[in-house]
């Protein structure tokens, strides 16, 4: 199977920026009326990587080290010059309506968008710890007060192996600094293992830009699963998240 090396990058960028060049899209009423596409791409759509001077801005602007592998994508891809349109539901009007929405975060102009991502992840876990009662052995003795918790709960998610943003609420582990970090699906004090890798989890959710067929990409998701059973014990001993797990 491929790898999430340069050459799979830039293959996606120059197969999908071909066929956006000359892309007709779907009308939003023809989009709902069809359920092999996740979204609507828009005409002339180009992919905006970035320069190695532009990445190391970026991670010392946020504190972290970017992963080779993560690296790679920034530089090849990184996100589109255009929105996607996604079908969102209004609760005003009781009805399904077209929303523009960024494909993959700008780490150039999405600041306040990307700490938001970074408050809204705290804010869940700090909901967990005061309401649910949740608190883990490995998080040392637990304080008696509401305020005693939460500053030990941002103390710990401080120390904690930094998670990049990468789509949706799905972050990248970035340490250790090398390739093959897994990504966590984080909802509140529950995490998954999404994807052992940046590979797997491409394929398993940009499945319509690499456009492969419905059996390679199911042994590619059961590769992904096996993948992430076989890690589980070593998953498990992450600092802090694994406890989660």
């Amino acid at each position: 199977m491929p790898h999430f090396d340069e050459l799979f990058l830039t293959q996606i960028r120059n197969r999908t920026e071909a066929t956006w060049r000359d892309y007709q899209p779907l009308t939003f009423e023809q989009f709902l009326a069809q359920d092999t596409m996740s979204c609507i791409w828009h005409k002339g759509t180009t992919w905006l990587g970035l320069s190695d001077g532009e990445i190391d801005s970026i991670e010392k602007q946020w504190s972290v080290r970017f992963p080779p592998d993560y690296r790679l994508f920034l530089k090849i891809l990184h996100c589109l010059d255009k929105p996607i349109t996604i079908a969102t539901y209004d609760s005003d009007t009781r009805k399904i309506i077209p929303c523009d929405s960024p494909f993959l975060p700008n780490w150039k102009k999405d600041s306040e968008s990307i700490k938001n991502t970074y408050q809204q992840l705290i804010d869940d876990l700090t909901y967990d710890v005061l309401q649910n009662n949740v608190w883990k052995p490995g998080w040392g003795r637990k304080p008696i007060t509401k305020y005693g918790l939460k500053q030990q709960l941002e103390a710990l998610i401080e120390r904690a192996p930094k998670l990049i943003p990468i789509y949706g609420h799905r972050f990248l582990l970035a340490e250790p600094h090398e390739c093959g970090n897994p990504i966590l699906s984080l909802h509140h004090s529950d995490i998954i293992i999404y994807a052992p890798d940046l590979y797997h989890f491409f394929c398993k959710d940009f499945a319509e830009l690499l456009e492969f067929d419905a059996q390679k990409l199911h042994a590619i998701n059961i590769e992904g699963d096996q993948l992430s059973q076989k890690r589980r014990k070593e998953y498990k001993t992450i600092p802090f998240w694994g406890e989660l797990l």
